[in-house]
């Protein structure tokens, strides 16, 4: 995720041609720290849980 500060930047160059009807993909990477002692199980359910909501909220806005 961004944080405070970041800059968030459109790629170089013009945009493509988008055709009518054309379905637009983003793609952005995800990053989850965890901090301290986590056992692999708890790891897991961190991992399922932010992308469970994520999906979630994307789904939400279709």
């Amino acid at each position: 995720m961004a944080g405070s500060g970041d800059t968030s930047l459109p790629a170089a160059g013009p945009p493509a041609p988008a055709g009518k009807g054309a379905a637009v993909h983003y793609y952005f990477p995800v990053e989850v720290e965890v901090a301290g002692d986590a056992d692999d199980a708890l790891v897991q359910r961190v991992v399922s849980e932010v992308f469970a909501q994520l999906d979630r909220e994307l789904a939400s806005r279709q």
